[in-house]
């Protein structure tokens, strides 16, 4: 690579204040970091056009040189296979007349003249800057591929040779790339080195704003870029914005990180402007509060109160006299600053704002508060939660956000949330899924203090064994991305993103003041941070109870248990959509069970159809599960088991009141099951046996049992399906991770 040409161009071009490249330029840039192009010559007449023709040799391309345009074919600026001199000099008149009529300011600096490319297929590549993340790089399939089809996959720079190859076997068209109808192949390395090359490019020259290389032809081996366009930002630089030293910056990040994680495991506890109008609502949330707990109410009435709950209640909380590891504010909002500045003299280590009515309102008193608190919160290492939030939560020491949930045992799961009402939800509905929530955060507007913050403190935490987030849209989207890729290392991370939507973003503005991420650059950050996308609450709880509950997935082939035939294919539709397969079994398996499954009103093709092998009223029930399930666990083409349970004493048969208590026997011996198995093992729990008015009880029973016994369990087959994918591509994104750049898969 030639670092010197790129950064004297480019030096240039600055020198200048000129925001655009010249193809020339754009193409010696491409030279110099070792990508081969069709390197124009200069005309500035029509005779120079011509000699430069016949050196280059016919048939030849024209394209208007101007500063001022940026599409040359849109104001006709390009001619094609060009024979002769006269067709060039022709040629040369024409684009000068185009430029006159269509661009009449555009400065005419004559044309690039280079030589017809030998047919390739055609390719498109390029880099752009994204507000949140930062360079980008993007390649297609060209032609009617991108302007139709718009075939193009995206990913945040630099990029390795591993995800450069996952870009190309992304796209719709990828099987263009091996070759159809007699052509030959391409040859990939060619391009995923392009794109390696650009992006290491974008990722080190943040003066490059855009950069289009449209059209690439690819060959058999090696490749050409036929027209090339670099646009540039030159930013000025206002003294009054400088920010804090990079290192003085990262010191209080680390502070303030500490901070936060003494405000997840606090041993005190202060509420501040607490009020019997609302019942208290917030010192009740602590009723069971392991550490210390104190209110700061100046109201001598509602103090009064306070003390007669038996809570020490002080004007300010520097009378306390003790540390205090986390502080809630439930003040009004005109007295937030001044709150904050006063837990912040006192060393307080955190302080979550349920306050709201800040930048999220639009309204300018709001803003102005807000900012106020943010200057405040930058010039100290206080962990600010919030504000416009409902704070932290740690069930196991009684650390609660809300009076409707109840403190529990010492948890393995983390919850990061922009909405506090998904924050309470999640760790409402939790429990239900045998998921012990460790330390849950509601961020609201998130002001100082990130979604990258939290992902660090709850990540690098010993107990963590999985982290959902809930979010709506990142400031420092490449921060955030980082963060990701530690976190994600070391435990699965699961991200549902609210706003995807053009109306959704909106939705998101009004709701927090984020900036909505574009979704081909969301899924990109996703996909190469290892992080698992999912769509709501329920798919979020149902992926992180499979993956701490169950042996890791690390394959996609599942073998379905179901108790009737006319449901397998359906379900096996169900799994197919969420990219998972359902294939036949080996032949050794379908040996064995010809010796012992009964086949009238069953089936042991994948989906077996097992009820009248394996239930209760056959004599050898019992025995012949243990033989179903091992037969699918030693099978190699199974990565995953998932089995029908059903409620009650019998799969089938007359209608009677179903005691659940009758399937611990059962249950049991599926829990011993899944402890001996090398294989992740889960049991869906459908219900259209059982009537209406008893199904809910009935289900939530069965399930809450086999859950007791470690069974990860599912409501249906489709919600079973959904946790698989979930982690079948958790487990895929760390294994690639873990391969390394030069990797093939």
């Amino acid at each position: 690579m030639n670092a010197k040409t790129v950064d004297e161009t480019i030096a240039r071009a600055a020198a200048e204040r000129r925001s655009a490249l010249s193809e020339i330029e754009s193409k010696r840039i491409l030279e110099a970091i070792g990508i081969a192009t069709q390197m124009p010559e200069p005309a500035r007449s029509a005779d120079e056009a011509a000699a430069a023709a016949e050196r280059r040799g016919f048939p030849v391309v024209l394209k208007v040189l101007s500063p001022d345009v940026t599409h040359k074919s849109d104001i006709g600026g390009v001619a094609l296979d060009l024979a002769s001199k006269l067709e060039v000099r022709e040629a040369f008149a024409r684009i000068r007349a185009n430029l006159s009529q269509k661009a009449p300011d555009a400065r005419f600096e004559g044309v690039a003249v280079q030589a017809m490319a030998a047919a390739g297929l055609e390719l498109l590549a390029g880099i752009a800057r994204d507000p949140q993340f930062g360079p980008m790089v993007m390649v297609g399939l060209g032609g009617v591929f991108v302007e139709v089809l718009k075939d193009t996959a995206v990913r945040i720079a630099p990029v390795d040779q591993r995800e450069a190859r996952a870009m190309l076997a992304e796209l719709r068209g990828a099987a263009l790339l091996d070759g159809v109808r007699g052509t030959a192949a391409i040859d990939r390395e060619a391009i995923v080195e392009l794109l390696v090359r650009i992006s290491e490019l974008a990722a080190r020259h943040t003066e490059i704003r855009e950069m289009d290389l449209n059209p690439i032809a690819a060959y058999a081996s090696g490749l050409s870029v036929l027209d090339a366009r670099i646009l540039l930002e030159h930013e000025v630089k206002d003294a009054a914005c400088a920010q804090l030293p990079a290192p003085e910056a990262a010191a209080l990040q680390v502070r303030r990180q500490e901070n936060l994680r003494r405000a997840l495991k606090p041993r005190t506890a202060v509420v501040f402007g607490d009020r019997g109008t609302r019942d208290f609502q917030w010192l009740r949330a602590l009723g069971n509060f392991k550490g210390k707990r104190f209110s700061v109410q100046p109201d001598e009435k509602e103090g009064a109160a306070i003390e007669a709950l038996g809570i020490s209640n002080f004007r300010t909380v520097s009378e306390i006299g003790e540390p205090i590891d986390y502080a809630i504010a439930s003040v009004p909002r005109k007295i937030a600053p001044q709150t904050l500045a006063q837990c912040a003299a006192a060393g307080v280590a955190g302080i979550g704002f349920f306050t709201a009515g800040f930048s999220e309102t639009g309204d300018p008193i709001g803003i102005e508060l807000e900012a106020e608190l943010k200057k405040i919160a930058s010039g100290s290492d206080i962990a600010l939660v919030g504000p416009n939030c409902m704070g932290l939560c740690n069930p196991g020491l009684g650390l609660l956000n809300s009076a409707n949930l109840l403190a529990g045992e010492a948890g393995d799961v983390c919850f990061i949330s922009q909405s506090g009402t998904h924050a309470i939800s999640f760790c409402m509905q939790a429990p239900g899924h045998a998921i012990k929530v460790s330390m849950a955060a509601s961020i609201g507007n998130a002001l100082v203090l990130e979604a990258a913050d939290y992902l660090d403190v709850m990540a690098s935490d010993a107990a963590t064994r999985a982290i959902g987030i809930y979010v709506e849209g990142v400031r420092d989207g490449r921060r955030f991305f980082e963060s990701l890729k530690r976190a994600t290392a070391r435990v699965p991370v699961l991200v549902w993103k609210g706003g995807v939507t053009d109306s959704g973003a909106r939705a998101t503005f009004s709701h927090t003041g984020s900036l909505a991420t574009p979704a081909a650059v969301w899924r990109a950050a996703m996909r190469q941070s290892g992080a698992v996308e999912v769509s709501g609450l329920e798919p979020m709880l149902d992926a992180i109870e499979l993956l701490t509950r169950a042996r890791p997935v690390r394959g996609r082939g599942m073998a379905l248990v179901a108790m009737t035939g006319g449901q397998s294919v359906v379900i096996s539709d169900t799994f197919a959509s969420q990219g998972l397969q359902v294939p036949a079994l080996s032949e050794a398996s379908y040996a064995e069970f010809k010796s012992f499954f009964q086949v009238i009103g069953g089936s042991y093709r994948n989906p077996l159809d097992a009820a009248w092998t394996i239930g209760p009223r056959s004599s050898e029930g019992q025995d012949k599960l243990d033989r179903v399930l091992d037969i699918l666990d030693r099978d190699p083409v199974i990565d995953a088991i998932v089995m029908e349970f059903r409620p009650g004493l019998n799969f089938s048969g007359p209608r009677r009141p179903i005691d659940v208590k009758e399937s611990i026997p059962l249950l049991d011996k599926l829990a011993s099951f899944a402890q001996r198995t090398h294989k992740p093992f889960a049991l869906a729990v459908e219900s259209q046996h059982v009537s209406p008015d008893v199904r809910a009880t009935v289900v939530a029973g069965a399930a809450a049992l086999a859950r007791e016994r470690g069974l990860a369990t599912f409501d249906t087959f489709a919600r079973a399906a959904g946790a698989f994918r979930a982690a079948a591509e958790y487990f895929e994104r760390a294994g690639a991770l873990a391969k390394g750049p030069n990797a093939v898969g």
